[in-house]
């Protein structure tokens, strides 16, 4: 079981990466199915993250703390960014940093899962 669920987050992160990229990428008249999808791609995330987080927040509170806090900002980021892009290209400074929550999501996905 939860073999299955952690390949549900793994595939819905992926899937979040390439539709987010392709949002942020497309221009402002084609963008729109790619934002929503990413949209409803987060629901899948968040259960699975939850579910996951449960199964590691007693041996590792402070790392699952840390994960949660780093996904949040990276969709809170995400979606910043997403709205400054209908005023303007969205900055380097801020994909930059999209694409380090990401990583350090997944660094950090990676290791509570193995501990």
């Amino acid at each position: 079981m939860m073999q299955t669920i952690l390949g549900i987050h793994i595939l819905s992160a992926l899937a979040i990466a390439v539709f987010a990229t392709a949002s942020l990428i497309l221009p402002l008249e084609k963008d729109h199915t790619a934002i929503l999808t990413s949209r409803i791609i987060y629901l899948p995330l968040f259960i699975t993250g939850l579910i996951l987080a449960f199964r590691t927040v007693h041996t590792q509170p402070v790392m699952t703390i840390l994960k949660i806090a780093i996904v949040l900002a990276f969709v809170a980021l995400l979606e910043i960014t997403l709205a400054n892009k209908l005023k303007r290209r969205p900055g380097i400074i801020f994909l930059t940093l999209i694409a380090v929550l990401f990583f350090l999501a997944a660094l950090f996905g990676i290791i509570l899962f193995f501990n």
